[in-house]
């Protein structure tokens, strides 16, 4: 069966109508998929606990905290923030006693994400990665010219 030239010019014609409606038509919110980090997690220290809460995705953003308690006090805190900056889906940070700091996404799959900021001073890199019996967040880059990274093997929280 042979397309009829007019249904073809049409097409062709409509085409940058319907790329339009197309670029205009909500993308799966890449936030959402990180619905998984939501929650409360810790892992246990021998002289303490570190402990980070994750509200879940809501408006565009996630809001969470963490905090470090070493012999029943608290050493540091954080508070974070997941949401578009500038357009790009970015994970803000401000630590105790230091200046905010953003991390633009690297990458997203469906059991890790990846934020980058290579002019940050230290870390480089913010990476969660879902394991079998939980999630370990990661902190990478340089320091004083030698490549450094420290895990964090998070469990959930008791209740």
């Amino acid at each position: 069966m042979k397309t009829p030239i007019g249904f073809v010019l049409a097409l062709m014609l409509a085409g940058p109508q319907v790329a339009g409606i197309a670029a205009q038509l909500p993308a799966e919110p890449a936030i959402e998929r990180l619905a998984w980090l939501a929650g409360c997690w810790m892992q246990a220290r021998p002289n303490g606990t570190v402990e980070e809460h994750w509200m879940p995705p809501r408006g565009g953003s996630m809001l969470g905290m963490s905090r470090t308690v070493s012999a029943g006090k608290t050493e540091e805190y954080e508070f974070l923030r997941i949401a578009l900056v500038d357009g790009t889906l970015s994970y803000v940070a401000l630590p105790s006693g230091q200046a905010q700091a953003t991390f633009p996404l690297k990458s997203l799959d469906d059991g890790a994400v990846v934020f980058e900021n290579l002019a940050h001073d230290f870390p480089h890199r913010i990476i969660y990665r879902r394991t079998a019996d939980g999630m370990t967040a990661r902190i990478e880059g340089v320091l004083k010219g030698e490549a450094r990274g420290r895990d964090f093997p998070y469990r959930r929280c008791p209740n």
